[in-house]
């Protein structure tokens, strides 16, 4: 499947979500980029996961994008006739 862009949002710490979607399956992907705050001390550190989302708005959260694509397009496989 070939995965593309469709959407992104820029947030005002440094933050980003960029989703991804194909023509062939339903299920999402949101790379969330975050800024964690560091623990003792002053500014913060980017961390990014990458959620799949299913139609029915089951979301499961991957720390790599390569985890969550392989298992969208699992997914998409097995259940496609019931989309």
């Amino acid at each position: 499947m070939k995965w593309e862009q469709t959407g992104k949002t820029v947030l005002a710490d440094g933050g980003r979500t960029i989703v991804y979607g194909t023509k062939e399956s339903p299920v999402k992907i949101e790379s969330r980029k975050r800024a964690i705050p560091h623990a003792g001390r002053s500014g913060s550190w980017m961390h990014t996961t990458y959620a799949v989302i299913f139609p029915n708005g089951v979301e499961w959260t991957y720390h790599t994008l390569a985890d969550a694509k392989r298992n969208a397009e699992e997914e998409t496989r097995k259940y496609l006739p019931t989309f």
